[in-house]
């Protein structure tokens, strides 16, 4: 069933959010009618995250949906273009193609006067000048084609396999048949996710126990109940599925991504926290070559997710905003095992529309050194001023946008006077860690006076 919007004029970021919406309808009401036996995403999964033709990731909401984009049309590798970059690289779509929204967000800014502005305009602004700046952020949407719906296959076979290569996943197994995941093991290992997590003691189920900020996983063992090589080989996959669930979960407590996620089972804040895991453990285990399957458990909560989504507008936003969040902190902790065991990370440098606000890493002698680097340049910040003449901070996390804070007017006046660049960087890391803890999990925050500059990250 399509997801409808009351509104008769809608924007592009209105037809993409109601496109996402149906997406996720047609999604869960698949699973109920094969009884839940596949997972969320509903394909067999990648290695690495969504990306243009460039080599430049999607992130955040866009990277869920186009990998549900690439499963439901069964294409070869998440690789997305435009409409012009299809006529750059000599290729025609084939008949009948639709196109995928990607969202980002831009910034709509008025001077003192009233006068609407351009990012470039306010870029050359004084900071005094900029104090008098009202400035809004919102959505905006374009398009993009798979390369499967491309000639490239028939027309650049070479650059075609090249990129659909890189998109497979190694089959690496445990001495059981399992499915295996060295940067998770080595994580679970040294005890280095966000909180303990016992993993070497039986238990009949996974839970998350805020109140001593642990998680308790079944043995790997306990999750091997299939018979055949192929179905053992995902039974590992499902126990790293749950540990990412649960460490969704961990996320949420209040000194991390302050999630409101309800206490009690059944309740609404409850359900929604339940999606949130699903769809974060879903997303993080797609990066890495396995798709999670829907848990019996969270059946319940499937006809309110449903009666949700068809009914606000704005429910995927809220939800999604929250599995960005909860998913980057897991890929971010996953990157550090993955360089320190010397992989290629998940994250990588780049995301796609970022290339003007995320620094290169640079090659370090050490995998620790690397960790750092990839630390150093993914946390961006802004201070600006609202209509209401109050002042926020608003940061983001490898080009994904964290909630505003509230800052008062001295602090914000005091920054945005300054004139040396030293300073003003220390001042506003100050800030961030204030403002956002542990959220970012970052050693260092990089002043962002080009916000606004379009790029495809939410």
């Amino acid at each position: 069933m399509a997801y409808q919007h009351n509104s008769t004029a809608q924007s592009a970021s209105d037809k993409a959010i109601e496109k996402f919406t149906e997406m996720m309808i047609n999604r869960l009401e698949e699973a109920k009618d094969n009884d839940w036996k596949r997972g969320w995403i509903g394909g067999q999964g990648f290695q690495g995250l969504p990306q243009n033709l460039n080599g430049r990731n999607y992130s955040g909401t866009n990277s869920l949906f186009l990998f549900m984009d690439t499963a439901v049309h069964k294409y070869a590798a998440p690789v997305y273009l435009t409409f012009l970059q299809k006529e750059k690289e000599g290729l025609r779509l084939k008949k009948g193609s639709q196109a995928m929204p990607v969202i980002y967000w831009d910034m709509s800014i008025k001077d003192a006067n009233g006068k609407k502005i351009s990012v470039g305009d306010y870029k050359n602004m004084t900071k005094v000048e900029k104090l008098q700046c009202e400035v809004h952020p919102f959505l905006r949407s374009f398009r993009v084609y798979n390369i499967d719906q491309t000639n490239m296959q028939e027309v650049n076979k070479e650059k075609y396999d090249q990129i659909i290569a890189r998109f497979q996943p190694p089959k690496l197994a445990d001495t059981e048949g399992m499915y295996r995941n060295a940067a998770i093991d080595r994580m679970f290992e040294r005890q280095e996710w966000l909180c303990r997590i016992q993993y070497d003691k039986a238990s009949e189920q996974a839970y998350f126990k805020p109140s001593l900020d642990m998680i308790v996983l079944p043995l790997k063992a306990q999750f091997k109940i299939s018979k055949t090589p192929d179905d053992i080989y995902k039974d590992g996959m499902e126990y790293y599925s749950t540990a990412l669930h649960e460490m969704a979960h961990s996320t949420g407590t209040p000194e991390r991504l302050d999630r409101n996620v309800g206490n009690k089972f059944g309740d609404a804040k409850y359900g929604k926290e339940e999606l949130v895991a699903e769809l974060s453990a879903a997303m993080v285990g797609n990066t890495m070559g396995f798709d999670r399957r829907i848990q019996n458990n969270n059946v319940a909560y499937v006809d309110s997710w449903l009666k949700a989504l068809r009914e606000e507008p704005k429910f995927i936003v809220s939800v999604m905003a929250d599995v960005n969040k909860a998913s980057n902190m897991i890929l971010q902790k996953i990157d550090e095992q993955k360089l320190a065991l010397g992989e290629t990370p998940i994250l990588g440098i780049q995301q796609e529309g970022k290339s003007e606000q995320t620094q290169n890493t640079k090659p370090s002698s050490s995998a620790q050194d690397q960790v750092d680097e990839v630390a150093k340049s993914t946390v961006k910040a802004s201070i600006y001023k609202l209509p209401s003449g109050t002042y926020v901070i608003q940061a983001s996390v490898n080009g994904q946008e964290l909630d505003q804070k509230p800052i008062d007017n001295k602090t914000a006046v005091t920054y945005l006077r300054m004139k040396d660049n030293t300073k003003m960087d220390q001042m506003l890391s100050d800030i961030v860690k204030e403002k956002y803890g542990s959220e970012l999990n970052l050693p260092r925050v990089n002043r962002n006076e080009s916000r606004g500059l379009k790029s495809d990250g939410l």
